[in-house]
């Protein structure tokens, strides 16, 4: 369910070999263009453009993070939406007058709780679009059986 971190290590080597990356390959130009004689502007263009592919990899990469931290906060959004409704009932039910409605209430509180645990947060899915919705799983819990996916 919970993926781990990439370490700071690995991070730091990755970003040192990105580097090195683009300075062998600015090298590598370079080399290319004194061997066929170019220099001066088009040099510098060669320079502006290894600049540019870095800029280009650089935003690339910051942009892929951004929308996983865009997702996750979707997912911690969705959670709480979730489980704050839960939990409402709950909070109100020693107001109620019988025990077992104050127990059913809580049961199906948990249960709810339970379903936004399983089904909004991210994990293993064997077969995307199996969820059942919430409303197939308090039917199949009311009758006593278990959700059937979705075909």
């Amino acid at each position: 369910m919970y993926r781990k971190p990439v370490s700071l290590k690995r991070r730091a080597v990755f970003s040192f070999g990105l580097g090195c990356g683009i300075f062998l390959l600015g090298v590598a130009l370079r080399a290319l263009l004194d061997g066929l004689g170019v220099n001066g502007v088009t040099a510098l263009v060669d320079d502006l453009l290894i600049g540019v592919l870095a800029g280009l990899l650089v935003f690339a990469y910051e942009r892929h993070q951004h929308n996983q931290i865009l997702d996750k906060m979707r997912v911690i959004s969705e959670m709480n939406h979730h489980v704050r409704n839960a939990l409402q009932p709950i909070m109100y039910s020693p107001y109620l007058e019988e025990q077992a409605e104050q127990v059913r209430t809580i049961q199906e509180g948990t249960r709810r709780i339970e379903w936004a645990l399983r089904e909004v947060l991210p994990g293993d899915e064997s077969t995307p679009g199996a969820r059942p919705s919430m409303a197939q799983a308090s039917t199949s819990e009311a009758s006593g059986s278990q959700p059937r996916p979705a075909v």
